[in-house]
């Protein structure tokens, strides 16, 4: 069960301080959409939303070229909430010159570790950019 649990998340013996490190450059990566920032800080074994590193990478590109195309050249980060998922876990936005979040994720720690990153198709800021446009309407 232990190898299981290895799999699918980031390697258990992960310090603080490498764990904050990941954090700062995956957020970093975001920011700046650009994938290959976050790719020297993750080990091969490291997995992130269920995904193993070079398809969670892909993913994370894709949601970049995504956000590139609707004219974004790099983000700001909000907090949000998950509001289906994880019901209430701290969400990161990304945000760029629309009226919603390019794209979302949650950072997820336990006992001082990252144990995982994954996207939240259900954050916060959707859902408050959603009721602002019904209000009008």
């Amino acid at each position: 069960m232990e190898s299981l649990v290895a799999k699918l998340k980031i390697a258990p013996n992960t310090s603080r301080i490498k764990s904050s490190r990941i954090e700062f450059e995956f957020m970093y990566a975001c920011k700046y959409l650009n994938a290959s920032i976050f790719e020297p800080f993750i080990e091969e074994d490291d997995c992130f939303d269920q995904q193993d590193k070079w398809r969670f990478l892909a993913s994370l590109k894709e949601n970049f070229d995504n956000a590139k195309k609707r004219g974004a050249q790099q983000t700001v980060i909000k907090k949000g909430r998950c509001e289906l998922c994880s019901i209430g876990a701290l969400t990161y936005e990304f945000w760029a010159h629309r009226s919603t979040p390019e794209f979302a994720y949650v950072i997820r720690w336990e006992n001082d570790q990252l144990k995982d990153i994954y996207a939240c198709n259900a954050s916060s800021g959707w859902s408050t950019s959603n009721s602002r446009i019904k209000r009008y309407y």
